[in-house]
């Protein structure tokens, strides 16, 4: 019994030793790892070299701002951007994910494929560019090759995104389909290549010649690009980059608009006149067409055409701008500068004055033939001044200068840079080259420089330049700025007002302005301007002019810069006036440039042709110059027409289905139901169809159906 108790009692002790072992190493354990906690906590530092693998990679993505529009006075847009998307497919896709999944994966393998010819249907629908094989084939090819990023078609717009994302496959989204959708912000211009090179061009859509950024698009960058944004992405397990929220994030800050004096109705005249006048004749290298506001100076329509040698069929098109880009030698246009610089200084009193013919010579200035035959013609052997600006006389103009100024030649040239016609004015877009106009102060000064630049040479003027001068004859002697821009905007709030702004506030008297507006008046009435622009639909006072351009040092003959070895020539042809004459409300200057050729022509062809047709495009426009109806008049009887009403053999009464083909909305309900039928429509605008068709019998009470377009 005894013995008994010893061996429990010894058991029990073993076991309970084994036990205190067990708690010994489980202190010592927890010992050991508080320590290590305290240690880690305190003391330990990761290798920096290593703390990448710890954490997902973070990176710094801008986020761009969406570019501001470029809109029309009367807010059409000019210039938009717009989202487009590329799509590209993972044609790799669960395909390891199948191929581990044993029989199960086959079976999903081969249902994926299945749905790969739905898919290529679709896309070759849609796209056009490829088969619906050939789609088979590429994805296909694409998925047993591993390819991840392949390319499907051409960028497409937010509706057609819509139909591709319910594609078989693609439905399915971007895990299990593939689809993966590249959104670019691209720039479009409704309106084509109206005012094309005075809008501008945006980098990364156009970069034609390596101009990347020209016009309103490029003086204004800074403010319709807006302020980048950005944001820090980390990559998921998955191999896609989240948004961060952990770290800094900066908002874009989308572009303004730039709200444009353009008259786009105005525009579109303007170029199709001047189109119609040089398109065809491949004599034209170019022209330009420009309509200002005679009160406040903001242009309503510039043009620029440019003849493209390079391409099949020579097309013009807005590649260059003439307008301010280039300043030639302005020929008889400029005589208006001098004939006001004559009244001004009080050395012509009155346009009726006059100045003897001498058979078209004077001094050592080339011969006259305009004011020989005007002698000739008049028998007479002096002419009047306002009679030597209708038949643009070289002689006349040279004579005035000269005899008035030639003790003082520096009161002549002073006047010019007075009118703003020797300095590169501030213009909305970069490009406006500078005059070039000599002074007596110059080495380059020679005895006959007063008299040729009297009458446009010597010197050198861009159209916006001539143009601005006119516009302030018009405008009785103050000369506004040209300008582009009306005001900076966001979301229709104006930000910075940019209109009129005044070069000179007078550069002549009232009496001066009126008395050149009568003579410029007789130039289109009498003179040059006659034949192309006597009878437009407004009345007109302008100034053609034709000078020859300097040509090309490579081609241009030893001591005559005018004319090649062949005896060829370049021209430039000017119209340049304002209307109507009698209350100006738009200035228009057209230039036109020929190539180098045996061809001449003049101011008064082609640039005043485009003016004319241009005025009379504009006529429409204006409801001030239409015609006004009369204030009385008779109104005619109005009576009911049963003549078309009869009786079938039922008794319903029948009517006669009038025509409405044509009429609006409004006026065809009017008509149908006057008719005593009722009137059902779909569309709109005008009608374009009726069913009962017009002519036809139906009963009274019935139902007319109308579709509008």
């Amino acid at each position: 019994m005894e013995e008994n108790k010893n061996k429990t009692g010894k058991k029990r002790d073993r076991i309970g030793l084994i036990l205190y072992f067990f708690y010994g190493l489980a202190l010592i354990a927890s010992v050991i790892i508080i320590g290590q906690i305290v240690c880690i906590q305190l003391f330990f530092k990761v290798d920096e070299n290593l703390i990448y693998l710890f954490h997902p990679s973070n990176t710094r993505s801008i986020i761009e701002p969406a570019r501001g529009s470029i809109i029309s006075n009367d807010g059409r847009l000019l210039a938009m951007s717009t989202p487009m998307y590329q799509i590209y497919m993972d044609c790799a896709v669960q395909k390891a994910e199948y191929a581990a999944d044993g029989d199960k994966g086959k079976e999903k393998e081969l249902e994926w494929r299945g749905k790969v010819h739905g898919l290529a249907d679709s896309l070759a629908a849609m796209y056009g560019d490829k088969s619906a094989s050939e789609y088979y084939d590429l994805i296909i090819s694409s998925r047993e090759n591993g390819r991840r990023n392949v390319k499907i078609g051409s960028e497409i717009d937010h509706g057609r995104l819509q139909r591709v994302k319910q594609f078989p496959l693609f439905k399915e989204g971007a895990n299990r389909g593939g689809i993966i959708v590249n959104k670019h912000d691209t720039r479009q211009y409704p309106y084509g290549s109206l005012a094309r090179r005075t809008i501008g061009y945006v980098k990364d859509n156009e970069k034609s010649n390596g101009n990347n950024l020209i016009g309103i698009e490029g003086s204004y960058d800074a403010k319709l690009h807006g302020q980048e944004g950005y944001e820090y992405l980390k990559t998921t397990d998955g191999r896609k980059k989240i948004h961060n929220y952990d770290s800094t994030f900066v908002k874009a800050e989308d572009g303004y608009n730039v709200r444009t004096t353009i008259d786009i109705d105005i525009q579109d005249i303007a170029d199709r006149a001047l189109r119609r006048q040089i398109a065809d004749d491949p004599d034209i290298e170019g022209g330009c067409l420009v309509v200002m506001d005679v009160k406040t100076g903001a242009i309503r329509a510039m043009v620029n055409l440019r003849r493209d040698t390079t391409t099949v069929g020579h097309p013009v098109n807005e590649s260059y701008n003439w307008a301010i880009g280039r300043a030639g030698e302005p020929g008889s246009v400029f005589k208006s500068v001098t004939l006001m610089t004559l009244l001004e200084d009080g050395y012509v009193k009155s346009i009726e004055e006059t100045l003897p013919i001498n058979h078209g010579n004077y001094k050592k200035y080339p011969h006259d033939d305009h004011i020989a035959d005007f002698g000739r013609e008049n028998k007479t052997d002096v002419i009047s001044v306002k009679d030597a600006l209708k038949i643009s006389s070289n002689q006349a103009f040279c004579y005035l200068a000269v005899e008035n100024y030639q003790d003082n030649p520096k009161a002549f040239m002073d006047k010019i840079f007075m009118y703003k016609l020797g300095e590169a004015f501030k213009f909305d877009i970069d490009g406006l080259k500078t005059p070039s106009v000599k002074t007596p102060d110059s080495q380059t000064w020679s005895g006959t420089d007063l008299g040729v630049t009297a009458y446009g040479y010597g010197i050198t003027e861009t159209p916006l330049h001539i143009l601005t001068f006119y516009n302030a004859i018009a405008n009785k002697g103050k000369m506004m700025k040209p300008y582009l821009v009306e005001s900076v905007e966001k979301d229709g709030k104006i930000i910075e007002k940019v209109g009129p702004s005044i070069l000179n506030a007078s550069i002549c008297s009232r009496s001066t302005a009126d008395t050149l507006t009568r003579a410029l008046r007789a130039v289109v009435e009498e003179g040059t301007g006659k034949t192309q622009l006597g009878k437009a639909k407004l009345p007109v006072a302008g100034k053609t002019g034709t000078a020859r351009v300097v040509l090309d040092g490579s081609i241009a003959l030893p001591g005559n810069p005018y004319f090649d070895k062949f005896g060829r020539k370049q021209n430039q042809g000017t119209f340049v006036g304002f209307f109507p004459y009698d209350d100006p409300q738009y200035s228009i200057i057209a230039v036109v440039y020929s190539t180098v050729s045996f061809k001449a022509f003049y101011g008064g062809t082609k640039p005043a042709a485009a003016v004319n047709e241009t005025i009379n495009g504009m006529y429409g426009l204006k409801q001030l110059w239409g015609e006004s109806l009369l204030s009385k008049g008779t109104l005619a009887r109005m009576e009911a027409d049963n003549s078309r009403i009869t009786k079938s053999e039922d008794g319903a009464t029948k009517a006669t289905v009038p025509d409405v083909t044509g009429l609006g909305l409004k006026d065809a309900i009017y008509t149908i139901e006057n008719s005593g039928f009722k009137c059902s429509f779909s569309g709109v605008g005008h009608v374009s169809k009726q069913s009962p068709s017009s002519g036809s019998t139906a009963t009274k009470g019935g139902t007319i159906t109308i579709t509008l377009k």
